[in-house]
């Protein structure tokens, strides 16, 4: 049985892949979630009377 050649790729198309990496940092949706987290922490600082919630909120 003979071998099977091994298809050929488009090398400008592979190219675009190799570059394709870049600075690693949180997304945008990542950002939005990580605030609305600590607003809610807050929120419930606040609500319970911690006294130091105050100056977080000022």
């Amino acid at each position: 049985m003979a071998k099977k050649q091994p298809r050929k790729r488009n090398p400008v198309a592979h190219h675009l892949f190799i570059h394709r990496g870049g600075v690693h940092e949180k997304s945008q949706s990542a950002k939005r979630q990580e605030d609305k987290r600590q607003l809610r922490k807050l929120v419930s600082k606040v609500s319970a009377g911690d006294p130091g919630a105050d100056a977080l909120a000022a």
